[in-house]
């Protein structure tokens, strides 16, 4: 099925979603601070550390964008061991589609693409978190086989020194 642009005609460039590049930082830290303002929050990265994160060879966190003529979203995937289990498992850190691209199978192409990675990472199960205002994605991600789990999530500041 082909991507729609705003007005219901074909994308003049198929979607496709690929490794975000060093060419990608300022489009990339659009999306990030665009996503964290859309929760609520601020976004505390800057242009340095995304562009350190997106040199090395393996990186902390495995981004994602989804482009055709310009990044429509990102993904950014990490891993982690659960004790429980005694495997490693991923966390889907953040999705998140730019306004003017939602409701055409962004988000879809992104998270297939993040399951096949953690899979392909010898996950065994993925996990992330969504606001629970924001039922278009609870929505979305009950649609694509994922439960929800009702836990309440806790944050500590940590000095950097």
């Amino acid at each position: 099925m082909p991507l729609r642009n705003c007005r219901g005609h074909a994308a003049s460039q198929p979607m496709m979603v690929r490794t975000a590049r060093l060419e990608d930082t300022p489009q990339l830290l659009r999306l990030i601070r665009d996503h964290a303002q859309y929760e609520g929050g601020r976004a505390t990265i800057d242009k340095c550390v995304l562009e350190r994160l997106l040199q090395v060879e393996e990186p902390q966190v495995r981004i994602l964008v989804a482009e055709s003529d310009q990044i429509a979203g990102y993904a950014a995937l990490t891993t982690d061991y659960s004790l429980w289990s005694g495997a490693h498992y991923g966390h889907l850190d953040c999705l998140f589609v730019a306004k003017e691209y939602r409701g055409r199978g962004v988000g879809q192409i992104l998270f297939l693409k993040v399951r096949e990675e953690a899979h392909s990472a010898g996950c065994v199960r993925l996990e992330w978190q969504t606001p629970d205002w924001n039922c278009q994605a609870t929505e979305f991600y009950r649609r694509n086989g994922a439960e929800c789990l009702s836990k309440t999530r806790f944050v500590l500041q940590l000095d950097a020194g």
